[in-house]
């Protein structure tokens, strides 16, 4: 496993719940987290994953590093001759998601990317309805995903098209089965370190308008720490998704709240959630030697060549045509 940042804590979680899979070693910068991780699990620790690499006979390599970093470590292990996962976006750019496609297949290697939310069985029976037709011909999908505030200092490294805007124009294009032909976006900031808010409008090869809101505005006082919504409209139906929902609530001292529960659950120190049908997918392709199904790495190079062309929009002013 190559970053132990903020995702780390979920992909271990899985991993003690999965049969004949094991964590041999370890690559993080910090020294503390390293060592606890190593200690924790008895694995070796690396302070480079290059040299992790160079060093380990690994079959899989898990690349939760920063954003703009997935790109080398996962053309290393896939040179080396291992499998990756590595979490979305596949890349900061077409170009780079391209090679690592490329590299993929040159060493018959599984590449797989971590579009968790094509494993949530609500949006799997909204895409269904919509594939049997039972919207009639779709005209319009909006999707909103909004997130706390608090963690915007940690995610400005990135623009929010790639931390949250990627898994709408994933979402979007998974439903309509079409391709984004242009794009216009408008976005904002509120403290001058790139934007907390945009507005992206999709157009599809099949005629359906996407409407894309994401922003990191949401506050320490908000009911929920998410804000995620999504209605498909067909000319004889819509849709409509909406996380947190309204059916579990707590009254306490924090005031109203609702839980947010769409990628995760634990009980009784179990884990069960998306990540963890996303990754014993992952590792069941990997036994099979078997691409999957469900995430394919073309798809994760689609949606950044979207999320380019909605923050060159942004940047411009202007809409940006996709070429075909």
């Amino acid at each position: 496993m190559i970053g132990l940042g903020r995702f780390s804590h979920f992909h271990l979680k899985c991993l003690r719940q999965l049969a004949n899979v094991k964590l041999v070693a370890v690559a993080e910068l910090s020294e503390t987290t390293r060592l606890e991780t190593a200690e924790e699990w008895g694995c070796a620790g690396y302070a480079s994953w290059q040299e992790m690499i160079d060093t380990e006979r690994l079959d899989v390599v898990i690349v939760l590093t920063p954003e703009m970093h997935h790109a080398e470590p996962t053309l290393a292990a896939l040179q080396a001759g291992c499998h990756v996962f590595v979490e979305k976006p596949i890349a900061l750019t077409e170009q780079d998601a391209e090679r690592m496609i490329e590299t993929a297949k040159q060493n018959n290697r599984l590449l797989m990317v971590g579009h968790v939310l094509r494993f949530d069985p609500r949006m799997l029976a909204a895409r269904q309805a919509v594939q049997q037709g039972e919207l009639g011909k779709v005209r319009s999908i909006y999707s909103r995903r909004n997130n706390p505030s608090r963690y915007f200092s940690l995610y400005e490294r990135t623009n929010l098209m790639y931390i949250l805007g990627i898994h709408d124009i994933d979402l979007q294009r998974w439903m309509t089965g079409a391709e984004v032909v242009e794009v216009f976006a408008r976005s904002s900031s509120s403290t001058g370190n790139g934007p907390d808010l945009i507005w992206a409008m999709l157009t599809f090869s099949d005629g359906t308008i996407g409407v894309i809101e994401n922003n990191w505005l949401i506050s320490k006082q908000s009911p929920a720490e998410m804000d995620v919504r999504m209605e498909i409209v067909g000319e004889e139906g819509i849709i409509h998704f909406q996380d947190p929902d309204q059916s579990l609530v707590f009254w306490n001292g924090h005031g109203v709240t609702h839980r947010a529960s769409y990628i995760w659950n634990e009980a009784y120190d179990s884990y069960a959630g998306y990540i963890f049908e996303e990754m014993k997918h992952f590792y069941q392709c990997v036994r099979d030697n078997t691409p999957s199904p469900i995430l394919l790495p073309e798809d994760a190079k689609e949606a950044v060549r979207v999320a380019e062309a909605i923050i060159l929009s942004s940047q411009t002013g202007q809409p940006v045509r996709l070429a075909p």
